[in-house]
């Protein structure tokens, strides 16, 4: 309930800059999508709102751009539209090993081979990277949209590499 409290009060006062950080925390369900739609109505009034979480979810669903940290350093940011425009995950299959270390195209964000199939998460450029793909002698290509949780996932990943 103090949690609500604050949310309330925060949101009322019809401030230009909002910051919150982990906002749903210890609300349920209900309370948590109460707030997004708070956060988002206070967005189209005009509002800044700045949000820090680790409900991927929520952040795929109302913001409009995303700034991703990792061990107190900023290591990616896009504009949601982006993401869901340009990222992809596209699998290659081989009949023989897959030549990963053939792949430095740009637009290819990371990659990772196992026996002969290559996987690969790409940033744009989709076209001529699934063209290249072919060209080294894939039999098979599947492409595949990509959501922040797998984008996440995989700057944090390489992050650590």
């Amino acid at each position: 309930m103090r949690t609500k409290l604050a949310l309330v009060l925060a949101l009322a006062r019809g401030a230009d800059l909002l910051i919150f950080d982990e906002p749903g925390e210890g609300l349920d369900p209900a309370g948590a999508e109460q707030l997004l739609e708070a956060m988002v109505e206070a967005a189209s009034d005009g509002a800044t709102v700045f949000f820090s979480t680790h409900q991927i979810s929520e952040v795929e669903r109302i913001a409009d751009y995303v700034f991703i940290m990792n061990r107190g350093r900023l290591v990616f940011q896009s504009a949601m539209e982006e993401i869901r425009k340009n990222y992809r995950r596209i699998h290659f299959s081989f009949i023989g090993r897959a030549p990963a270390n053939q792949m430095n195209i740009d637009g290819v964000e990371s990659l990772s081979a196992e026996g002969h199939v290559l996987s690969l998460v790409a940033n744009g450029n989709l076209e001529r990277i699934t063209q290249h793909g072919c060209a080294l002698g894939a039999v098979s290509v599947d492409v595949r949209p990509i959501g922040l949780r797998e984008v996440f996932l995989e700057t944090v990943s390489k992050e650590r590499s």
